[in-house]
Order: structure tokens, then C-alpha cells, then sequence
């Protein structure tokens, strides 16, 4: 019915109970997507490519990017399963004349490896590529798989720090990874 005194007329009701439904249906789209965590999907991945990642930093006021960048040999660490690994002896060498490669190699826990690269002598960035070589090793961890490795120059730790990504048929994974100057060099 309509009129001042009756009741609200069908269309306004269903009007209503349409927008309560549809506001309804949106704050639930909305708490889904905002508690949905995509990281398992992602992990084991770096959110930057290599040239992205190097480019990406701030750049240095001071180039110290010739006492940094020296063939040598780091000690790596990593951490994974709970528990530090290393250090490990891992030989350098930096190539600015090849647009700022990084070629090397070495022996961890998991197997022998070799590394390829690319830094930035600006933000003292390194993105790394390490690739294990089948039957060196550990066999039930060495798949001859890639693990990249994006780390950045620490300087009050004399260091650099940030993460590995691994992601094999086993598992997927990302955690701490160090590289430290040692003092030898080749």
C-alpha cells in the first residue's frame, strides 16, 4: 500500500534487500582478496628480475665500487632448514668491460657449482645465477638445479646481504644469503 500511514511498497523492498545482497557480496570479495596470501605461489621467486633489482637501488655518493668488485674469493652463507650453512668458499670475478658481469664458481653443501651474473658499481648490487653441476655432492639435495641470488653491499657489515630463491621439483624456498670478502684474491 501507499500513503503516509502504510507500508513501504514492493519495489522499494526489493530495492532493499538487492543492495544489502550486493553490498553483502562486495565486503566479502574485498576480505577475500585482501586475506588471501598469494606467497606460496611466488616463493621461491624473486619479485625483480636481475636488471630490475641492480638498477633499483640508491646510488652510492662515493664510488667505492673498485675496492668492492675485486676477483676473489667470498665466503657464502645461507640459511635454510632452520639452520645456518657455511661459510663456503665462492671465487668472483667482476667484468665491467663485459656490461658488469660476474662469472665464478665454487663448493657448498649442496654440490659444485658455477655462478654467473650481473652488479651495479652505482647501487652495489649483485644479482647471481648459481648453477649446480649433477653428481657433485649431496645427492639428494643437488638436482643441477638454479638458485639466483640477489644481495646488495652492506657497508657497515662489510658484506653482502640478501636472499636466495631456489624452487625444484622438491621445494620451494627463499632465505637469508651472505657473501663476505675474505681477503684472497685470483
Amino acid at each position: 500500500t501507499s500513503g503516509y500511514g502504510g507500508s513501504l511498497s514492493g519495489g522499494v523492498i526489493a530495492g532493499i534487500v538487492v543492495g544489502v545482497v550486493l553490498l553483502t557480496l562486495l565486503v566479502g570479495c574485498y576480505l577475500l582478496l585482501s586475506c588471501l596470501d598469494l606467497t606460496p605461489c611466488q616463493k621461491g621467486r624473486p619479485l625483480r628480475s636481475s636488471r630490475s633489482y641492480i638498477n633499483g637501488g640508491t646510488a652510492w655518493e662515493y664510488d667505492i665500487s673498485n675496492s668492492i668488485f675485486i676477483p676473489a674469493t667470498f665466503a657464502s652463507y645461507y640459511y635454510q632448514y632452520g639452520m645456518n650453512h657455511g661459510p663456503f668458499n665462492m671465487n668472483l670475478g667482476f667484468y665491467p668491460e663485459a656490461g658488469y658481469s660476474v662469472h665464478g664458481g665454487g663448493n657448498d653443501d649442496v654440490g659444485t657449482y658455477i655462478i654467473t651474473g650481473i652488479y651495479s658499481p652505482s647501487t652495489l648490487r649483485m644479482s647471481l645465477k648459481k648453477h649446480y653441476q649433477t653428481g657433485t655432492g649431496n645427492p639428494q639435495e643437488n638436482l643441477g638445479h638454479k638458485v639466483k641470488i640477489q644481495v646488495e653491499w652492506n657497508h657497515n657489515n662489510q658484506q653482502f646481504e640478501g636472499k636466495y630463491y631456489v624452487r625444484t621439483r622438491l621445494h620451494k624456498d627463499e632465505n637469508i644469503f651472505i657473501i663476505r670478502y675474505e681477503g684472497t684474491t685470483f
